[in-house]
Order: structure tokens, then sequence, then C-alpha cells
């Protein structure tokens, strides 16, 4: 996972404007990866890594880098106040029921001005051929959870108090799905 995030993330920082966001919180962010390479190309941001304890334990800010690092459960633990809230190859692990009690308790901890930024692979509405129609397969035996189309992750989002506002391709097979507040 950590070799395909980086390659990913070259791909994605490109894509999309983070740096408009003074405080960005990477949920499940594991290592932290997407976040770190996002402070490091603006270190006037503020990061927050937000995983299970023993996932951060061992995360140690580089000197300089404005980061901290919070242990807890997006089901059951405050999540941290940012302007933004990414969540990587997340969502995709659950089924809709835990989908939204992780977007709802981000919705529910959020400032109202913040986004949720999901970065996955959207499973497009033509029939062919796609990454994301593999990987579906994949989510449904494994952990159970599942790709989805554009209008899946709009439903979605609806369920939770926001809305898709825009869903920006990256030179990537993932997009990333700004959610806004309703």
């Amino acid at each position: 996972m950590t070799s395909k995030s980086h390659r990913d993330i070259a791909a994605i920082l490109p894509s999309y404007d983070f740096f408009r966001f003074p405080v960005i919180a990477d949920i499940a962010g594991g290592r932290g990866h997407l976040l770190r390479a996002i402070l490091k190309t603006s270190p006037k941001l503020q990061g927050i890594l937000f995983d299970q304890p023993h996932v951060v334990a061992t995360v140690v800010p580089d000197k300089g880098e404005k980061l901290v690092v919070m242990g807890g459960d997006f089901f059951n633990d405050p999540l941290p106040r940012a302007d933004a809230y990414l969540l990587m190859n997340i969502i995709h692990d659950w089924a809709d029921a835990e989908s939204i009690k992780i977007l709802s308790g981000i919705r529910r901890d959020m400032p109202r001005h913040a986004c949720v930024l999901i970065i996955e692979t959207v499973v497009p509405e033509t029939p062919g051929p796609h990454l994301s129609k593999e990987l579906d397969i994949a989510m449904m035996a494994l952990p159970g959870g599942k790709e989805r189309t554009r209008e899946e992750y709009a439903d979605l989002a609806a369920k939770c108090g926001f809305r898709l506002k825009q869903v920006v391709q990256t030179m990537s097979p993932y997009s990333i799905l700004e959610l806004v507040a309703l």
C-alpha cells in the first residue's frame, strides 16, 4: 500500500488546490503519506493525522513539519477540527451503513465552512473494463466494502448532510470527490 500510495500521490497533488486550506486533517491516514506530501509542498499548512493509536504510535513529525498526530477511532471518538478532511482509500473499505457513520461523524465535528475530500476510484456509468470495477469485486470479497459511482457517492453524501460539489479527475485511477455541508 505504501509504494502504491506514493505513485498515486504524485498524480493527485497537482490535480487539486489543497493549499487553500489552513488546516487539513487526514482521517485514517495511516502513516500520513498523502498529508505529508501536501505539507511538504506548502510549509504554511497545518496537518492533523488521525488514525488508530497503534497505527500512529511511531509517527514523528519531521523537523519544521506542522503535523499533529492524533490517535483515535473514527467510529467512536471526536474528530479533529479542520478546514478540509482527507479520506483516501477509506470509504471503499466499508458498506453504506459504516460509510454513513464515518461521514456523519466528520459532519458532526467539522466547522461549517470545511469540506471533505474523498479520494477513491469512481465506477464509470459506461460499460467496459475499468480498474474500479476490478476493485469492486475485491472490496466485496475481502473487507465487505465497495467501489461506487458518482451518483452513489452523491446519495451517500446526502444521507450525511453533505452535497457532492465536484468530482476532480487526476492523472491516476483516482478521483477527488469534494463534499460540502448542506
